[in-house]
């Protein structure tokens, strides 16, 4: 392989670890008008000025209006100011996140470096966030050891999310088990997970997780029903999952082609979308042809 093809395929795996389709597949929720006014009136502002609850804001702002690049570079000074805070390292890992979805670029290197490095200090500051350690199990298992990928480290985040909460441990271990092809281990957890009936939710696109399970593995179709329409009652912007692949998933579950090809139509490219990254439904379907 070629330097300048290694490089690429570096690139492309840094995105599908972070698991997110392009941006353009999540609903924008416009700016408010007190939001509006808000950055309005701060983004005129020298930056020297800006107060750090107001760099805050700002950096939130710009996070939600989608201006991924403003929002990185408002926390990274937050990150600068004050490294001990959550929030901060949080938004910084995520703006980088953001800006890592859809299609690769050489610029990408820096961005999967920040992603890895924030949500690595977010998880020291706040020990119990799931959300931040199932994001770096899915970094660790998906990253080259080149940029940071690590066995032992994913099954660090592996154990400490079975302790904190086993339903999502469950469900971690089932992609942790997909990643290794281990199929005895992803039956185990799926089973598991499938049969928690006591733990509650802490990651929303747990939900979607278990649907599939629920569906492809144990056949289970009003269960993932339920679990989908959970999933998109909770959806918001931060999740792994477009609501578009659950409204996909359910027109299946309920049999209605008529929609399904409506929203092909709607979404280009939609199906290969599915297969690239939803691999845990296309890892169930292998293992478990109808």
């Amino acid at each position: 392989m070629g330097r300048s093809k290694y490089i690429g395929f570096l690139l492309w795996t840094m995105v599908l670890c972070a698991q997110r389709p392009p941006n353009e597949l999540f609903p924008l929720t416009p700016l408010n008008h007190e939001q509006q006014m808000v950055l309005d009136k701060l983004s005129n502002r020298s930056v020297s000025t800006l107060s750090e609850s107001e760099t805050f804001t700002l950096a939130n702002i710009y996070l939600h209006d989608r201006r991924y690049t403003e929002a990185l570079s408002f926390y990274n000074k937050l990150c600068e100011r004050n490294p001990n805070r959550f929030a901060y390292q949080f938004g910084r890992g995520a703006s980088a996140g953001f800006l890592l979805s859809g299609r690769p670029s050489f610029r990408s290197l820096r961005y999967v470096v920040q992603l890895r490095s924030s949500f690595e200090a977010a998880v020291r500051l706040q020990p119990n966030s799931l959300v931040v350690r199932r994001a770096l199990l899915n970094i660790y298992l998906g990253l080259p050891r080149l940029l940071g990928g690590s066995q032992t480290k994913a099954e660090q985040q592996l154990k400490a999310i079975q302790s904190i909460n086993p339903l999502e441990g469950a469900l971690a271990g089932a992609i942790y088990a997909k990643n290794k092809n281990d199929q005895p281990a992803f039956a185990h957890q799926a089973q598991m997970a499938y049969t928690d009936y006591k733990h509650q939710f802490a990651v929303n696109d747990s939900r979607y997780d278990l649907a599939m399970i629920t569906s492809y593995f144990f056949g289970d179709s009003q269960r993932a029903i339920q679990l989908l329409n959970d999933f998109l009652d909770n959806a918001n912007i931060g999740d792994q999952y477009p609501p578009v692949f659950a409204r996909y998933r359910l027109a299946e579950l309920n049999n209605n082609p008529q929609l399904l090809n409506l929203m092909k139509e709607e979404v280009p490219e939609l199906d290969t979308f599915l297969e690239t990254y939803d691999p845990l439904s296309t890892y169930i379907r292998n293992i478990k042809p109808n």
